[in-house]
């Protein structure tokens, strides 16, 4: 387990964190899904196929790819 990936709790009440949420719920998985993946890193660049970002979080893959354009919007 790594001990730098800790999720603050502004992640709800934040600047962001209100725009995202204004996005809708698959907005908000995804960004969740983002910050906490197997695959994450410190600097939050790795390789995610939509395959598997839709798979991972239950997802359609056209639903993924917009909640990511969503959350590109939002300044994410």
């Amino acid at each position: 387990m790594r001990d730098y990936s800790k999720v603050s709790p502004r992640f709800w009440t934040g600047e962001t964190g209100r725009r995202i949420r204004e996005k809708g719920q698959a907005a908000q998985l995804v960004a969740a899904y983002l910050m906490t993946a197997p695959s994450s890193n410190m600097i939050g660049l790795y390789y995610l196929p939509i395959a598997t970002l839709a798979h991972e979080t239950g997802s359609p893959s056209q639903g993924a790819l917009k909640a990511l354009r969503s959350l590109s919007e939002a300044g994410f």
